[in-house]
């Protein structure tokens, strides 16, 4: 129901307008946008290149019910305040809102800003409101209209030359570019051979030490073969002289680490809780958007994540000070507060990720957090604490000895080894006690071993050892590396970093393994295509300049329409050489063409709803290079394939493809010949001869497929899915084993209307009925163990109080409810379901 006469306060999700609503009290009617309420079209351009790149807005997913909703209110409204996130996205929200409410309301739009949400936060951003910044908006607008021009023109040149459903984005294929070229860096790595040299030595005075090699003659000298080693050692162990040399005692101090911003709290969570990069902004959302905490009520507990600033407000960094004395002792906290410099053109938003009390520790709240959420809040709990605290100061003893070698020359090895003096910021972050030493010596203890040695004090050599390494390619990116270099080479922005990486992954032009990432074959090939075919667009820093005149067009430094003007002068002639490259001109081809207008062509052949007819096909082309004069790439590759078909009658095919220049694409059709014979025999030896599919789909003819169904966001249309199945299979193309193993779900599901289910088993290595007969059988067995217990339980008086665990809630009387509707609704309950309530009606056995 609209309330009249309220303030109306507008956020993007319900979690947030939930924790805001219990913190400004009744005068406010708080209402979520859920997100955008327009955007571009999804199934067209959606801009106007000819009027100032003019976007043509609709509204999206859920937006008109929620439009028609907020207008209503509007109309109610004395006040209305526009509360989206404060970055790019957020103030387009803002404008959005501004845009479509104005024929509702006729005030003034209040925008309010907030960088956490407490009631202090609310109630300080609703007295300082301000209007929307139209040069934030535009830089929101210049990207997503970029994005689109260059993602719908250029993924069609993607769909005909790599794979059909392929796609290209600004950033995203700049990204998978950085990870397909350290791919290659690392195949095309060679090893380099080198050996190192550890010495185990005992003092006169009894010390026992190890010391590393380091040098020849006060050279650093890299021995490379197992000779050159055996040389070394030798000359060390038949040694004119052993002492210890150079003895140098110093201190090491190590500051404390600035709070974290979006990308460095996803590398953080990726390398120290293997979390993605989406799953960590999809907790810190959570945690920014309200927590409720019992009687304390709903509240978020950290910042904005979005951000790229270190910038800590005066006020959290004196809070932070008191916490620090109080907890840990007033030497924790420095005689000057720690300021950190965020990188130059740091935006979106003005503070870094920190909790909103530092007084809630993590475990103070952790009854009322998930797993992660927990695992998350202390991880940015720590890092703020820690960076308001002093610097670690470390006792560092670095040792030298010298060795006279029986070939007179002077070998250096060097032991070293260092101790936690003050363990400052370290002590919150559980490392106080860390002993961080370069070699061997980690357990010593300074004021006692190496600390005993003394100048030019004799040692003897007990024990030597030599090790064969080899050198090593570059890492594989990580999600956290890869952000990284994102970050360092200035493409995206902390809003972005997330979708980049989700994108390449969904799109499976990536995968992982152990938390690395590796191109897939389609994504080289997409890479590849891309850098060739259009090199200045998805060059790296073309693409950080891009980002800077999206900063500059924030600033206020520029118009988007300008910087749209001047990018798509360049884009159309880029793209315009794309289309062309690899193109066949008519010269070249007539002499192919004219000696094929002979050939007798077989007949049109039809296979299910697929006809092939080579002659149509022939005629089509030879007439798009009268009117054209070129072909293109793949054109062309088409009809190389259809001469080598007729190649009995083209006897002096191979002398007209050298007259007419095209030898080397005339061996690659033979090459994709013999490959498309070799898949055939595979599918063949596999059983689903090609010949046989169009048998095997025509057995479901007579199948009435169910209506689409939405779950979780997605629509699953059977029909749909094997129609693109079938037409795959009758254009040609040989069937994957994971779609074969897809039809034999379909063909399960609809088993009793296929016309010869038996045949179609056999073909698919399905059950046949008997198998699922007894299935059946089984499946009964479970539905009336699981009638019984449902009907036992339902006898059940006094159930047990509901019992609350972190932010879940165990309730057996409502989760015995939930199985009983979805029994009695015919429906049968799963092997986790059944083993649940087998185990519940054993708890309430006596009731």
């Amino acid at each position: 129901m609209v309330k009249k006469g309220k303030k109306l306060l507008i956020v993007e999700s319900p979690t947030k307008a939930r924790t805001i609503t219990r913190m400004v009290g009744s005068d406010f009617n708080i209402m979520a946008s859920m997100g955008h309420i327009r955007d571009l079209p999804e199934r067209e351009l959606g801009v106007d290149i000819e009027h100032g790149f003019a976007p043509q807005y609709v509204a999206s997913g859920r937006g008109n019910k929620v439009v028609s909703e907020l207008k209503a209110a509007a109309r109610n409204a004395d006040e209305i305040y526009l509360a989206p996130d404060p970055d790019r996205e957020g103030e387009a929200i803002a404008w959005h809102l501004q845009e479509v409410l104005g024929s509702d309301f006729k005030g003034d739009f209040k925008r309010v800003t907030f960088h956490e949400i407490t009631r202090s936060a609310i109630l300080k951003a609703l007295e300082n409101y301000g209007s929307v910044n139209m040069d934030l908006v535009d830089a929101q607008q210049a990207r997503r209209v970029l994005d689109r021009i260059v993602g719908y023109r250029i993924s069609p040149l993607l769909w005909s030359r790599v794979a059909k459903g392929s796609s290209a984005g600004r950033v995203q294929s700049v990204a998978l570019r950085l990870i397909v070229e350290r791919e290659r860096e690392i195949e095309a790595f060679k090893p380099v051979e080198y050996w190192v040299f550890k010495l185990k030595l005992m003092s006169e005075s009894g010390v026992e030490f190890y010391a590393k090699f380091a040098k020849i003659d006060g050279k650093t000298i890299k021995v490379g073969d197992e000779k050159s080693a055996a040389e070394l050692l030798d000359a060390v162990l038949n040694h004119r002289s052993c002492k210890v040399g150079d003895i140098e005692k110093s201190k090491r101090y190590r500051n404390a680490p600035p709070p974290f911003t979006t990308s460095t709290l996803q590398q953080t969570a990726n390398q120290m809780l293997r979390f993605s990069a989406s799953g960590t902004m999809r907790v810190a959302q959570s945690l920014y958007e309200g927590i409720e905490l019992g009687s304390r009520g709903a509240v978020g507990l950290i910042t904005y994540m979005r951000t790229d600033s270190v910038n800590i407000a005066a006020e959290a960094r004196s809070a932070a000070a008191e916490f620090i004395r109080s907890n840990y002792g007033a030497e924790f906290v420095p005689a000057k507060p720690n300021f950190f410099k965020s990188k130059n053109g740091a935006q979106e938003a003005h503070e870094a990720i920190r909790p909103t009390d530092v007084t809630r520790t993590p475990e103070s709240v952790k009854e009322f957090l998930d797993a992660q959420q927990y695992k998350l809040y202390s991880l940015i709990w720590k890092r703020f604490v820690a960076s308001q605290m002093t610097r670690a100061e470390f006792a560092q003893l670095n040792v030298q000895v010298n060795i006279e070698g029986a070939d007179s020359r002077r070998y250096d090895f060097r032991a070293a080894a260092s101790s936690v003096v003050f363990p400052g910021f370290m002590k919150v972050m559980g490392a106080a006690q860390t002993v961080e030493n370069e070699d061997e010596n980690t357990a010593v203890d300074l004021s006692g071993a190496l600390a005993k040695l003394k100048d030019n004090e004799a040692c003897r050599i007990i024990e030597a050892l030599k090790e064969q390494k080899f050198t090593e390619p570059p890492p594989r990116f990580t999600e956290a590396t890869l952000i990284k270099e994102l970050e360092e080479n200035g493409i995206g922005r902390p809003s972005t970093y997330a979708t980049i990486l989700q994108t390449i992954q969904s799109r499976k032009y990536t995968s992982r393994l152990q938390n690395k990432l590796i191109p897939t074959e389609l994504g080289c090939k997409v890479t590849d295509f891309l850098v060739q075919m259009l090199p200045e667009l998805f060059d790296v820093k073309f693409t950080s300049r891009m980002e800077g005149e999206l900063d500059a067009v924030e600033g206020g430094e520029r118009k988007w329409t300008e910087m749209m003007e001047e990018f798509y002068g360049n884009f159309q002639q880029w793209l315009a050489a794309a289309r062309d490259f690899g193109s066949v001109e008519g010269s070249k081809l007539s002499i192919l063409t004219d000696a094929m207008q002979n050939i007798e062509f077989a007949p049109a052949e039809k296979t299910g709803r697929f006809v092939r007819d080579d002659k149509k096909f022939f005629k089509s082309i030879a007439g798009k290079l009268v009117k054209q004069s070129k072909l293109s790439e793949k054109q062309f590759n088409a009809l190389l394939d259809l001469a080598l078909q007729y190649a009995d009658q083209l006897p002096d095919l191979q002398k007209l493809a050298a007259e007419g220049g095209f030898t080397q694409e005339l061996a690659a059709a033979f090459e994709r010949a013999e490959v498309k014979k070799i898949k055939d025999a595979e599918a063949v030896s596999r059983g689903v001869d090609p010949a046989a599919m169009s048998k095997l789909f025509a057995a479901f003819d007579q199948v009435k497929f169910a209506e689409p169904t939405v779950r979780r966001g997605r629509t699953y249309d059977d029909k749909k899915f094997f129609d693109s199945l079938r037409q795959q299979a009758e254009s040609g193309k040989i069937l994957s084993d994971k779609q074969l193993e897809a039809l034999g779900k379909i063909a399960l599901r609809y088993r009793d209307d296929i016309t010869d289910y038996a045949a179609v088993a056999t073909a698919l290595n399905l059950p046949d009925e008997n198998e699922l007969a007894a299935e059946e059988k089984s499946s009964s067995a479970a539905h009336d163990e699981a009638g019984k217990l449902i009907s036992m339980l339902a006898n059940v008086t006094e159930w047990a109080p509901a019992e609350r665990k972190g932010r879940r809630t165990y309730d057996d009387k409502s989760f015995y409810t939930s199985l009983a509707e979805q029994f009695n609704n015919g429906k049968n309950l799963s092997e986790k379901q059944l083993a649940a309530l087998k185990k519940l009606a054993a708890k309430y056995a006596d009731k």
